[in-house]
């Protein structure tokens, strides 16, 4: 028996894993299932502040297809969408970190690896130099 957290939970790890390993694809489309699975959350996470970044002129709707089309693009087979797509590791780090971000909202944990990958986030240059955890 598995729950629902301890699903999102590997699926964030092997995300992270395959991140590593630069397939990018496959952990996007972890990283998707266990946002899922993790389902909405009260506080305010990335997600949260991605869709509120919204551009003018793009309604809520529009926006939220432009953030999850890769995403989408890798859940299902739709001829608009085209045969080919260029999946950048910045992409790739950016879904995963969402979906880190949502899981610690939730249950305010985080594992070792999430830290890691947080940690070589902020060596990158790509998250606040200042924060030094995800779990407040």
């Amino acid at each position: 028996m598995v729950t629902k957290k301890q699903a999102a939970l590997r699926h964030i790890n092997a995300a992270i894993l395959l991140f590593h390993a630069k397939e990018y694809e496959c952990a996007i489309t972890l990283i998707g299932a266990a946002e899922d699975l993790i389902g909405d959350v009260d506080s305010v996470h990335l997600w949260e502040v991605l869709k509120n970044e919204r551009p003018d002129g793009h309604s809520e709707k529009e926006w939220t297809t432009i953030l999850n089309m890769t995403r989408d693009w890798l859940k299902h087979a739709t001829a608009q969408s085209g045969e080919a797509r260029e999946i950048t590791q910045f992409e790739a780090m950016i879904m995963i970190i969402r979906g880190i971000y949502k899981f610690t909202a939730r249950y305010n944990k985080a594992t070792r690896d999430m830290e890691h990958f947080y940690e070589w986030c902020r060596r990158e240059g790509y998250t606040a130099p200042n924060q030094q955890s995800l779990v407040a």
